[in-house]
């Protein structure tokens, strides 16, 4: 059921003035901290800026897990004032599932209400998500078949796109109910929706945590993620995107050189070639024939040297198959969807994508899923801040490419001027490479090619 419109009268000035901290995290994963009292809307404007100043805004996106503290937009406006092309900066935190998607849907329905009277434009909104957070993002690029009502004008997705979904009927989540519905006791009531809306929530959250989160065997294999429920997501998100089915929005696509390898540190009782094939067979790719799983064994090989972290030889090797294990799921959840969104919106609208390679000697990681954060958000104070310079100038223009002679006089300077950030093409896959020591430089987006269109391939047969 889609959320109810906040009952409450807005604005509310003794509400929303004077804002010190931000509120707490979704419920998800029982490793946390965290509260069903998450759905929020935290905004950061520049000093000063009142109504009709019709800035750009940027809204950020939670989603499966995740805290608005840890996004806090303050460093990032406080850049866009210093380039002198002032942002509005938001944070949106949601519900899991696909709820979650129908309450992100309600906030940026919330935005074009309101936002005019924190001094942004509603029709210069773009949509920024990293990890489950962008899955999210491209959930709504193909929500209701690609119908965003003029809800945002753009998007930028990190570590994430067109993630693998099943359907909501398929037996597996039937199973995962079925689970639940054990162990919160109500397996003998006539209606076990209903018990389970009365149970203890201890007991739900204990159940949940048996289900499998990335932080467990399961790894990427997620139990709670969106799902195709013929209504806000009529398909997968790649099938949507295969039958043309998406918005038609400039997007930016993000990637760590090494995303699988902070999700398979808790597979490291995998340790041979044959049980490598079997984790493949029964967790991810299940269903599939011998000679299928053979081939995804040739092109992910026994060799450490080709694994992730990419790049460092025999280092790393936590475990004879963990630098093979981190390649494959890193490709199979993160390259190759991005790389299959790209070849279909590369052909109807602008996009670009970028790739991170710094930090590549932190031990067991490299490159890790989260590493880029700090272009971002400056978490260090070591930021050289050209991710966030491309975000504020694709807010302004819909191009991450500093504006045609530069920003207004008296701003500070971007490490992105001077470049030409060239969209993605099937022909010409540019990606910005960030490199270390604080390089930029552009590579071809064709890296382990025939591995990863044969993970797309398998992806498609398998309806993911």
């Amino acid at each position: 059921m889609p959320p109810y419109p906040p009952g409450v009268t807005f604005p509310d000035n003794s509400g929303l003035s004077g804002a010190t901290a931000y509120l707490t995290e979704f419920l998800p994963n029982p490793s946390v901290t965290a509260s069903e009292d998450c759905l929020y809307v935290n905004v950061v404007r520049p000093a000063g800026v009142c109504s009709g100043a019709d800035l750009p805004v940027v809204v950020v996106r939670g989603f499966t897990e995740g805290y608005a503290s840890g996004y806090n937009g303050t460093g990032i406006v406080s850049r866009s004032v210093g380039l002198n092309a002032p942002i509005i900066y938001e944070v949106q935190q949601a519900g899991l599932g696909n709820l979650g998607l129908h309450d992100q849907r309600m906030a940026l329905e919330w935005v074009q209400k309101y936002i005019s009277t924190f001094g942004g434009d509603p029709e210069k909104v773009i949509i920024w998500g990293q990890s489950a957070g962008a899955i999210s993002i491209m959930s709504q690029i193909v929500a209701y078949d690609g119908n965003v009502d003029g809800l945002f004008r753009g998007a930028v997705m990190q570590s994430g796109s067109a993630f693998p979904l099943h359907d909501i009927a398929s037996v597996p989540q039937q199973e995962n109910y079925d689970f639940i519905v054990a162990q919160t006791n109500c397996s003998g009531a006539n209606d076990t929706l209903s018990c389970l809306r009365q149970a203890p929530y201890e007991a739900v959250m204990n159940a949940m945590e048996h289900t499998g989160y990335f932080n467990s065997y399961k790894s990427l294999n997620l139990t709670w993620a969106p799902l195709v429920d013929g209504d806000i997501l009529k398909h997968t998100l790649r099938e949507s995107l295969s039958m043309g089915k998406y918005a038609r929005v400039p997007a930016i696509f993000g990637i760590v050189d090494d995303e699988g390898t902070l999700f398979s540190l808790f597979n490291l009782n995998v340790t041979t070639s044959n049980q490598f094939l079997e984790y493949v067979q029964t967790n991810f790719l299940v269903g599939l024939n011998e000679s299928d799983i053979n081939l995804v064994g040739k092109l992910y090989p026994d060799d450490p040297t080709q694994g992730s972290p990419f790049g460092v030889g025999m280092n790393d090797t936590l475990t004879p198959e963990y630098k093979r294990i981190s390649a494959f799921q890193g490709d199979l959840y993160f390259q190759a969807p991005r790389r299959h969104a790209l070849s279909i919106m590369s052909t109807t609208q602008n996009v670009w994508s970028y790739v991170w390679k710094r930090n590549k000697y932190t031990p067991g990681l490299g490159s890790f899923h989260l590493s880029d954060l700090q272009e971002f958000f400056n978490f260090t104070g070591t930021s050289d801040w050209v991710g966030a310079d491309a975000v504020i100038n694709f807010a302004y223009a819909l191009d991450p490419n500093v504006p045609q002679g530069g920003y207004p006089s008296g701003g500070v300077s971007s490490l992105l001027s001077g470049l030409n950030w060239q969209q993605w093409t099937s022909s010409c896959p540019e990606l910005l490479t960030f490199e270390d020591p604080d390089v930029l430089t552009f590579s071809n987006d064709t890296f382990r090619e025939e591995a990863i269109a044969y993970l797309n391939c398998l992806s498609d047969q398998m309806a993911l």
